[in-house]
């Protein structure tokens, strides 16, 4: 506890010691795309005001004294686009700091009128996207700005409700998603990741306030992401300030702690972060029967830069979490085990960055990130282990990605990845309350594996208006031993110049089988699981600052984790949706994900902004008996409304309502399941029921107070509204005799605080 109190020391000596004015700043830094040199003398004017400035000698600007409020910054140089960064938001006594990266024009037109730039089509992102900066990640009402749930808001993508992380992407399961920070891969970003692949508790690992910038794929991504089938997202954290001391404490949604950033020199910064929950004495009011979980993290990011061709940055992320349900706890929910679950995640990872000349620079990676797991359940009513797992796991990434600028219409990334991975697995699981042998699983292995890849990526601009992708990814490991090609396209043709896109997408996607399955001799060989995904998608700008995306897709997926037969005790789920540990596991599993997704996007402009976002999908696979059945998070369709209205930076009022579909669920025999003492399902009804249907309302209320040295941030914020009873899942209660229901959070009202310094 004392390191706590010696942190929360620095921030209010810090106040004591930091000067800042009224008003606000906005700087940055200007650098060409291609190869990330500064580019000086760029011109930086704030729209519709006479301020601006230059960039100097390393592409920095700095523009002082800016009244409060929202502003569209205008970036240009000479032979470069123009562009253009709406939706500023200047704060008294803060800054904000834009990363621009201009790119050449092949032909510079004059009497070109360039509109303001509220979505960026590049080269630099050829697939489709979508990006949130800072600010947009703050102001995400009801996701308590969680990365997973701000990404959870898209048509894309299915929740679980507000007491989880896990995220399902076009039908996919949680383990396919993938992260990097800064280049760096990360294992999980919840702190309460098991080892089935769920993200228990309403706790991301990832503190956005750390976030520079967010860019999600969904429909489709670059051959220089591998291993996940579903989606990837690319974290970029900030930089620490160059000039001066700058902070802040807040108490928010779940927990509290502080962000500090600074000058370490005149060529290095820093930027750290500390938080801990206080979940527990909420425990009532959020409805957390069956168990509370608690967590603390610390996230850092130092940066040297001896010159602009060189640049090394160091980053850690840390964090432990423990979900402890004991025995009232169990039986309040129905359950007949209890214990507790114990969780430590960390990383620490080099990025270098070189710039060779104008033409390429390389990123090399190299970081070490482990996580450990300890669950032990036992049975209230014998005191015997029903369930226990150790799992330590060790990962060693070293990662690279160069840039190369074949001429003024293209460019090519190519690079290599080598993952070393060493996992240990103590594994006990009661399958039924039999006594006999064959319903126990029982292992306890070290699983080694390393995995090679490399990739290569060209892209061209055809003809000004059509942007084509072509590239191919070589994975190899030493479990398989065989190489695993994946071979991506992806065309965005301008229709109507500046106004409408169409985008083809095809690609090819592996993901290796999970260390837990392979820990277990008795599965035979298991195989990567594939995934082929093809979409047809149009783009088209209502006005500057609204986005209409529309996408068609289908996702086909082979050599999927699954059992071979039917037993009593085995159920005919998909074991890439969970992680569920049976013996004899075999890859000849397939599932198919078709569907239609419809997303608008309103940029903050006229003080208002928000996103309009629905889906119409199926996802479905093929059981042992040749039977098509519903995957665990079939919802069918998903919707939602986010909003905000910002008149000034004093306060801002948003919301967000989301509906989907009913969860697939396997209805539970109640007469064998009393005679049995223990739940018995239809099993040959596996997903065919459902739960009601999901929707709930998030309002958000924040009140800012500016004072001559720091700023007061109040916020009010309330989950479920109206209260709305929705139902995760039913059980068998052997308490009660009767089927019982697990509901996500009731109406939660959270007042918050921040002091900005």
């Amino acid at each position: 506890m004392q390191i706590k109190y010696i942190f929360f020391t620095i921030i209010f000596s810090s106040l004591l010691l930091c000067q800042s004015d009224p008003t606000g700043i906005v700087k940055g830094r200007v650098l060409d795309a291609d190869s990330q040199l500064p580019l000086v003398g760029a011109n930086i004017i704030l729209k519709s005001t006479n301020i601006g400035s230059v960039s100097d000698e390393e592409g920095y600007f700095n523009i002082g004294q800016i009244p409060m409020g929202d502003y569209t910054v205008t970036i240009s140089f000479m032979g470069y686009k123009t562009q253009n960064k709406a939706d500023i938001w200047v704060r008294p006594n803060g800054y904000e700091f834009l990363n621009i990266k201009l790119e050449s024009s092949v032909i510079q037109i004059d009497d070109v009128i360039v509109e303001e730039s509220y979505f960026e089509r590049s080269m630099i992102k050829e697939y489709q996207v979508v990006s949130f900066n800072r600010d947009e990640l703050r102001r995400y009402p009801g996701t308590g700005q969680e990365i997973s749930r701000i990404i959870n808001t898209l048509p894309s993508v299915a929740s679980v409700g507000e007491n989880r992380q896990d995220m399902m992407v076009r039908g996919g399961g949680p383990t396919e998603n993938g992260f990097i920070i800064d280049n760096i891969p990360i294992p999980s970003v919840s702190h309460f990741k098991q080892a089935d692949g769920r993200s228990n508790g309403p706790v991301g690992l990832i503190n956005s306030d750390m976030v520079e910038s967010l860019d999600f794929f969904s429909n489709g991504f670059s051959s220089k992401y591998g291993n996940k089938l579903s989606s990837f997202g690319d974290i970029t954290y900030r930089s620490g300030n160059r000039e001066n001391i700058e902070g802040e404490g807040f108490v928010g949604v779940g927990g509290l702690g502080f962000l500090i950033e600074g000058p370490l020199s005149d060529r290095s910064t820093y930027i750290a972060s500390y938080r801990m929950s206080y979940l527990d004495l909420l425990a009532d009011a959020i409805n957390a029967s069956g168990g509370m979980p608690s967590y603390d993290d610390f996230q850092a990011k130092l940066e040297f830069r001896p010159n602009v061709y060189n640049t090394f940055s160091i980053l850690m992320v840390n964090g432990g979490s423990v979900y402890d349900r004991d025995i009232d706890g169990a039986m309040d929910v129905g359950e007949t085990e209890y214990g507790k679950l114990k969780n430590g995640q960390n990383t620490i990872g080099v990025n270098y960055k070189h710039i060779w000349n104008k033409r390429a620079y390389t990123n090399t990676s190299i970081s070490n990130s482990t996580k450990n797991s300890d669950a032990h359940f036992l049975n209230i009513y014998t005191e015997k282990t029903v369930f226990n797992i150790i799992e330590n796991i060790d990962v060693k990434n070293l990662r690279q990605v160069n840039y190369l600028k074949l001429g003024s219409r293209s460019k090519m990334e190519f690079g290599f990845d080598l993952e070393l991975n060493e996992t240990y697995y103590d594994y006990y699981r009661k399958l039924t309350k039999s006594e006999l042998f064959i319903n126990e699983i029982a292992f306890d292995r070290v699983v080694k594996t390393t995995n090679y890849a490399a990739f290569l990526t060209v892209k061209q601009n055809l003809f000004s208006r059509m942007i084509l992708s072509t590239g191919f990814r070589l994975d190899h490991n030493d479990y398989e031993k065989i190489n695993l090609w994946s071979p991506r396209i992806n065309l965005d043709y301008e229709i109507i110049r500046g106004k409408t896109n169409i985008i083809i997408n095809a690609g090819s996607y592996n993901q290796n089988p999970p260390p837990i399955y392979i820990a277990n001799e008795t599965s035979n060989k298991l195989k990567s699981v594939n995934a082929y995904q093809h979409s047809l998608s149009l783009e088209h700008m209502i006005t500057p600052s609204t986005k209409l995306s529309i996408s068609a897709y289908q996702k086909e997926y082979t050599n999927s984790p699954i059992l071979p037969n039917a037993t009593f005790h085995n159920d005919p789920t998909f074991l890439f949706d969970e992680l569920r540990m049976y013996n004899g596991i075999v890859s000849s599993g397939t599932a198919l994900s078709d569907g239609l997704e419809v997303l608008i996007q309103k940029k903050k402009a006229e003080n208002f902004y928000g996103l309009v976002g629905g889906s119409i999908f199926n996802a479905t696979f093929t059981d042992y008996n040749g039977i098509k059945r519903n995957r665990n998070h079939n919802y069918r369709y998903i919707f939602n409304i986010v909003g905000g209205y910002r008149p000034n930076t004093d306060w801002e009022i948003s919301i967000r309502w989301s509906y989907f579909g009913g969860r697939p669920y396997t209805p539970i025999n109640l007469d064998a399941s009393v005679t049995a003492d223990e739940q018995i399902l239809y099993l040959d009804e596996f997903n065919e029921d459902r739960t009601p249907d999901y929707h709930s309302l998030f309002i958000h209320y924040e009140k800012r107070y500016n004072f001559q040295r720091s700023n007061l941030v109040l916020f009010f914020e309330v989950w479920n509204t109206y209260n709305r009873e929705n139902i995760e899942t039913y059980f068998y209660s052997r308490v009660n005799e009767n089927i019982g229901k697990t509901v996500y959070f009731s109406t939660i009202p959270v007042v918050g605080l921040g002091i900005e310094f």
